[in-house]
């Protein structure tokens, strides 16, 4: 225990781990929403696309 005599500097330091968790886990779930619905909107436009040219071609 004699490594660990300020608590200020180890109470920083966790909150900083947990900064940086929260943070990963943040960037992580947001990018996934972003591919997700990235998938969604293209599969959007090719469904406008091909009711377009039913429409066209009808």
């Amino acid at each position: 225990m004699d490594l660990v005599k300020d608590e200020r500097g180890v109470v920083l330091m966790m909150a900083l781990a947990l900064l940086f968790f929260v943070s990963l886990f943040l960037f992580t779930f947001v990018s996934w929403h972003d591919s997700l619905y990235g998938t969604y909107d293209s599969l959007g436009t090719v469904y406008e696309k091909a009711a377009i040219t039913i429409m066209q071609s009808g």
